[in-house]
């Protein structure tokens, strides 16, 4: 329910918390309340959550209840910054869990692959997992699984496998109530179309998005990331600064996850050295660098690298060890 209805499933969880419940009841509300808050809210209040969602599902001796925790735990660890601690969680859910469970945090762990740029082990994971959804009739985790695998399509370039996923996710969405997941397919639909070379559709594809995001009062941070591509692809880069910049301001405001901020500021980098503000794209870029790096995100840290050169010879800086450090 959480991603059907996810002010619903937090007031559920939290009614179930104050009726006392046994362990295996206890450990499950907590992990509803710790991913409301690692997607939704205060990234620092969902690993207190997740964590005793884990404590509680030792205590009801469940190692499938405990394997589906550490899956979740893992992905708001790396969400964190603490990617190693996050990727040991994770590979612990998938030693502790079995068949179905198992390949629910496959997903999660290729899941976490894709956010700190491991393509391939992405893939190698996902794949894993879809079959086995498939097997179970899961139709909501095949649906994630088959959205998240478009997605690393996309991240290397094969956008032709990448709307097949897509398509043959959203047909799954629609014999759902998943509305959170629903919004993602049609912002995900919008991502292809950029990548495509369909600049309007990708605009209205994203507006659709935010329309479905906001009824259910979740954030947008991953859209923000993706409009601003797009916005500057559209000759727009002042207007894709203030986005990134206020989405910044309101993850900042939240307490959100560190990932998606040094994700933003890459993006404002990108679009303070397209219009022609090398110092605020210096800024940002600087600042994603460390993040990156904090965080163990070669993939990106090269690419924020990448922009900070361009940003430092934009503003005059040129010189060998410039070139150098390009090369």
């Amino acid at each position: 329910m959480v991603f059907a209805d996810p002010g619903e499933a937090l007031a559920r969880a939290e009614k179930v918390l104050g009726d006392r419940p046994p362990p295996l009841h206890a450990s499950v509300a907590h992990q509803v309340i710790g991913i409301w808050q690692r997607d939704f809210g205060d990234l620092r209040l969902a690993l207190t959550h997740l964590r005793r969602a884990r404590d509680w599902a030792a205590r009801a001796d469940s190692a499938e209840r405990e394997a589906d925790v550490l899956g979740t735990l893992g992905v708001a660890l790396v969400h964190a910054g603490r990617t190693r601690q996050g990727l040991d969680a994770l590979g612990r859910g998938i030693e502790r869990g079995t068949g179905h469970t198992r390949a629910r945090v496959l997903f999660r762990r290729a899941y976490s692959w894709w956010v700190l740029g491991h393509h391939k082990e992405a893939l190698e994971d996902v794949r894993r997992a879809i079959t086995v959804l498939r097997q179970a009739d899961d139709v909501i985790w095949t649906a994630r699984a088959l959205t998240l695998r478009a997605t690393v399509h996309l991240a290397l370039g094969a956008v032709k496998q990448a709307n097949a996923d897509f398509t043959a996710a959203e047909a799954l969405w629609d014999t759902t109530g998943q509305e959170h997941d629903k919004a993602d397919a049609v912002e995900s639909r919008g991502l292809a179309a950029f990548r495509s070379g369909d600049v309007p559709a990708a605009l209205r594809l994203f507006d659709e998005a935010e329309e479905r995001y906001a009824k259910l009062g979740t954030p947008t941070f991953m859209l923000d990331i993706r409009r601003c591509e797009v916005l500057m692809a559209a000759g727009l880069p002042s207007e894709a600064l203030a986005g990134a910049d206020a989405a910044v301001k309101a993850l900042d405001g939240i307490g959100g996850q560190s990932t998606r901020k040094a994700e933003l500021l890459l993006a404002a980098a990108r679009a303070a050295r397209l219009a022609d503000d090398p110092q605020t794209a210096i800024a940002r870029a600087a600042l994603a660098v460390r993040l990156f790096a904090g965080q163990r995100r070669t993939w990106w840290e090269t690419h924020a690298r990448l922009v900070l050169i361009e940003a430092r010879h934009a503003a005059g800086r040129g010189s060998g060890r410039l070139v150098a450090e390009a090369a």
